[in-house]
């Protein structure tokens, strides 16, 4: 009898490490215990946690200096506690977020001659979000609304910070242990969270009052969360009582049972969920392990694809954002592998296609890293769709690197809405997908206009 095989068009993607002249060396990466990803990119930058001696500190490192650092490179060090996360700002690369074991969360710009300085740390943020009793583990961006930050403790609050004025605008509780993940929802109204006391919890970030909340995975160790894109759908990954590594996914509207339970194989490293809504693969690694499995989620089942394996465990992983990755070798997913303490190696995930032209069909409009709403809108209730871009911007031009030192050139891509019309004066579009960027692209575009970060 014949074996019915699904129809995906990522049923054949693969992962490749690059090679050794494009990955990271002479890194000092931190080996904090605590559950982190330690690495972070954007088109720009990668940065990673460092093993400072005394303080703590990170290093932002432009991907044109890919290779072996040298033994001066600048770091980020104004913390006097080690830092435990790091995140860019969605709308202007030169942005970063840390948190660190000091109580404090900061705001970066990263200086245009980094690369330059000998022996001159970064050591003045832009901001100092303090008002925590205890370590910042979680720095996390909202993907809609400029200048607002979730920030995460281990005195068991979650802190929304407008960081344009400097304010908190609210505070999430209710968490009985130690916050293991949070997590954005696509528009950037829900704030999703995993905790140690084994419950899933999803928060109204403006408000702060529980959506919703149910019991979690049941084992000791922690566990992690990401919503499915647009969907109203969350993936948890965490142990069982036998400590057996489980995905759980999830109605965000009823969290009173996850809607399916697998059950991946039984070891000690924690389960890291990324999602890419473009291709809607999840993909999966695990701590302590070489393996990255990465499966489809389709009709509330999550398919599995394949698994790519290496040699190298992984410590940790970032992932750099759709408008970074290489759309004219078909690459859907770029991540950056902290594969030992001094060492961090790119992995590429490409569909095995041979095409000299823009593949629409596994290319869907992506974040284009321009804010939809400001921070003032946002909290004064206003909900925006992500802006998008067509991704046949990047295989034209490359890379979509959004700054802020330079306005946007009069050729500059115009960005609309998700879910808007078009302004009068255009003509309107014939398909019905989302309205996106329209004109030819330029690489480097200014962000909209927004509120000014304190220096």
């Amino acid at each position: 009898m014949a074996s019915i095989v699904r129809a995906s068009k990522y049923r054949h993607v693969f992962g490749t490490a690059s090679k050794r002249e494009e990955c990271y060396e002479n890194l000092r990466v931190s080996i904090n215990a605590w559950d982190t990803n330690y690495v972070c990119a954007n088109p720009k930058y990668m940065a990673v946690n460092w093993n400072a001696g005394g303080g703590g500190a990170f290093c932002v490192v432009p991907h044109s200096q890919a290779g072996k650092l040298r033994g001066d490179f600048p770091l980020f060090s104004a913390h006097s506690g080690a830092v435990l996360d790091t995140a860019f700002s969605p709308f202007d690369d030169d942005i970063i977020a840390s948190g660190a074991e000091d109580h404090q969360a900061m705001v970066w710009r990263v200086p245009a001659d980094l690369a330059e300085r000998e022996e001159e740390d970064v050591t003045q943020p832009l901001v100092v979000l303090g008002g925590h009793g205890r370590k910042v583990g979680h720095v996390a961006w909202n993907p809609v609304a400029e200048n607002v930050l979730a920030v995460a403790s281990s005195d068991h609050t979650v802190k929304i910070w407008d960081v344009g004025a400097v304010v908190v605008k609210s505070t999430l509780t209710g968490f009985g242990d130690t916050i293991m993940s949070i997590a954005w929802n696509h528009d950037g109204t829900l704030l999703a969270a995993t905790c140690r006391d084994k419950r899933l919890r999803v928060f109204d970030a403006r408000s702060g009052n529980i959506v919703q909340e149910g019991a979690g995975h049941l084992g000791v160790k922690g566990s992690r969360v990401v919503w499915l894109g647009n969907e109203p759908r969350l993936v948890t990954t965490g142990f069982s009582r036998t400590s057996d590594r489980e995905i759980y996914l999830w109605d965000s509207m009823n969290l009173a049972a996850p809607i399916s339970k697998l059950n991946v194989d039984m070891s000690a490293g924690m389960l890291m969920p990324f999602y890419d809504s473009g291709s809607s693969v999840l993909y999966v690694a695990g701590k302590g392990d070489g393996n990255i499995r990465y499966y489809e989620y389709t009709d509330d089942k999550l398919y599995l694809l394949s698994e790519y394996s290496s040699p190298e465990p992984q410590r940790g992983l970032g992932v750099m954002p759709k408008r970074g990755v290489d759309v004219g070798k078909c690459e859907v997913m770029r991540f950056f592998k902290v594969a030992s303490n001094s060492l961090v190696e790119p992995v590429s995930f490409r569909v095995p296609r041979k095409a000299e032209t823009f593949q629409a069909d596994i290319y869907p409009p992506a974040h284009a890293g321009r804010p939809a709403l400001s921070a003032d809108q946002y909290f004064a209730g206003q909900d925006a769709e992500p802006v998008v871009v067509d991704m046949e911007t990047l295989f034209r031009d490359g890379p979509l690197i959004v700054a802020g030192e330079a306005p946007a050139p009069a050729s500059a891509t115009k960005f609309v809405r998700c879910g808007t019309k078009p302004p009068p004066s255009e003509p309107s579009q014939s398909s019905p997908s989302p309205p996106v960027a329209t004109q030819s692209p330029v690489r480097r575009l200014s962000p909209a206009p927004q509120v000014a970060l304190p220096v």
